[in-house]
């Protein structure tokens, strides 16, 4: 509050004090002086309205060093949550193009297996005369060989151990399946790039918007705190003339009430400070009640992009583009589910060695080798390709309409979030004007009142319109810089981009006849 003797008023005192006497007029005279010069030296600095870059503002107590916005947003990017998870999963797809490829490859293994058993059914075999049960033919050799028996009979057959090793190889040959697999994965990947560079810039949003909610709420804090002081101030000014019969005790009342209302007031907007900080930690990676000073930056653009260049390229926006992709992936996925259902080759090639005695294994005549290839059509499988590829094509449609949607709605939050911010800096400037006209009314009220000329109420109600036009003045500049950092990333651009390098590279896709960004 901004106090001091106004001559032009003083004369109207000294006519209301005269009937006390000299001696009380100039008492009168000595409190008014020193009343005005105390004033003066406790008017709250015009620092407080907007934080200073050299004091920092203290959202969260403790030593730190003071972080810039650009500071913010690369710890942001840094320590994240949400993005880091994102970026393991650009990992996991990865992965599945390894998958893919891992398709059109053969796949080789090594084994090694030792069996034992009884098998006497080779023993029945009449070839060999084995048991009883050999009949002798007619040829010459049957006749010379009549009586003998090559093979013991099947229960003398004893049972015996196999050792065996071997390299064995397989692949099927699909290149329809391997090229439609490959070329999903790699638009999944291409996709989670997009949906990457998304997330950067919806969480840039976010800590920028973070960020200028913790100076509101610093301006916030310092607007109720000098408001206390100046309330302090003035109920000080009010028992003095109540002891000079110049206010009532109902005023020296209402005064005090004034200043306890406040308290509540002031620890709610403390708290509002500590969550804000705490809001902003998160979104950096800290813990939630690390110790947080900010610079106080508010760079207020005031370029204007106008409306038809705000929707150039659109189509070409992150989150946009990516639903592209999923149509395309799906064509891929359609093309690999057909080719299930197609003729393929396939081989088989088998190395290695048999052998009874373990000694013998890797000696030679013990090995033995195999190999063939095989053609394989499909004929019927229950219409179950059919039913997959039919199913494919009902979500590519329904994809082909959920982007036209989507971009219908980015147009229509482009549009909005640009009036919207066209509207808060018309309101900025009118709340600024309001402010100085607020400012300016105080001061004349409460010199008035000092000097008797105005009662308690219109000092109260000119001291709540002050502070009502402060608040809404911080509002309004949050509200510009929130909302200019949400129409940066609705266009498709980073929330930090300068407003004149955005509305230039605009203009250059606005020239394109594809109207696309790359």
């Amino acid at each position: 509050m901004y106090a001091f003797v106004d001559n032009s008023g003083f004369p109207g005192l000294v006519a209301r004090l005269k009937s006390g006497g000299a001696l009380r007029l100039a008492i009168a005279c000595l409190l008014s002086l020193s009343c005005g010069a105390w004033s003066a030296a406790r008017a709250e600095p015009a620092a407080a309205t907007v934080p200073g870059e050299a004091r920092g503002v203290v959202a969260i107590a403790g030593e730190s060093e003071i972080l810039s916005l650009a500071n913010c947003l690369t710890e942001a990017m840094a320590g994240n949550g949400s993005l880091r998870a994102e970026r393991l999963r650009r990992e996991e797809l990865r992965g599945q193009m390894t998958q893919a490829r891992a398709i059109g490859l053969p796949t080789i293994d090594l084994s090694g297996t030792w069996s034992r058993g009884r098998d006497p059914s080779f023993a029945f075999n009449e070839t060999f005369s084995g048991g009883d049960g050999g009949e002798i033919g007619d040829s010459p050799l049957d006749t010379l060989l009549a009586g003998l028996s090559f093979l013991p009979d099947a229960e003398d057959i004893p049972a015996q151990s196999f050792w065996r090793t071997s390299l064995n190889a397989r692949w099927e040959f699909r290149p329809g399946l391997v090229y439609n697999a490959i070329g999903a994965a790699g638009l999944g990947i291409e996709r989670q790039e997009l949906l990457l560079a998304d997330a950067e810039r919806r969480t840039a949003e976010s800590v920028m918007a973070a960020y200028y909610s913790v100076i509101m709420a610093d301006e916030q804090l310092a607007a109720i705190n000098a408001d206390l002081a100046a309330r302090e101030e003035f109920l000080d000014v009010t028992r003095r003339r109540f002891h000079l019969g110049l206010s009532t005790p109902l005023d020296t009342l209402r005064a005090a009430v004034s200043l306890a209302n406040l308290a509540p007031q002031r620890r709610s907007a403390a708290q509002r400070l500590s969550d804000a900080g705490s809001q902003l930690n998160v979104l950096m990676g800290r813990r939630p009640l690390a110790p947080l000073r900010l610079r106080g930056e508010l760079p207020i653009e005031e370029e204007i992009i106008p409306v038809d260049l705000a929707l150039a390229g659109l189509a070409a926006r992150p989150d946009i583009r990516q639903l592209e992709l999923v149509e395309r992936i799906l064509r891929k996925n359609r093309g690999a589910q057909k080719a299930e259902h197609r003729p393929y080759l396939s081989a088989d090639a088998s190395y290695g060695y048999v052998t009874s005695v373990l000694d013998d294994l890797t000696k030679p005549g013990h090995d033995f080798w195999s190999a063939n290839v095989s053609l394989n059509v499909p004929l019927f499988d229950g219409m179950l390709t059919r039913g997959k590829v039919k199913e494919t094509e009902a979500t590519i449609r329904r994809t082909v309409h959920e982007r036209a949607e989507a971009l219908r709605q980015a147009r229509l939050e482009v549009l909005t979030l640009h009036g919207d911010l066209e509207a808060a800096r018309s309101n900025l400037a009118a709340t600024t004007l309001n402010l100085a006209a607020a400012e300016d009314a105080l001061n004349q009220v409460s010199r008035r009142y000092e000097l008797g000329k105005a009662d308690y109420l219109s000092v109260l109600d000119v001291r709540t319109e002050r502070f009502l036009a402060r608040s809404n003045c911080i509002a309004a500049r949050n509200e510009v810089l929130t909302l200019t950092a949400a129409l940066k990333r609705a266009l498709g651009f980073a929330p930090a981009t300068p407003l004149s390098e955005l509305r230039a590279r605009l203009a250059e896709f606005a020239a394109r006849p594809d109207g696309t960004r790359e």
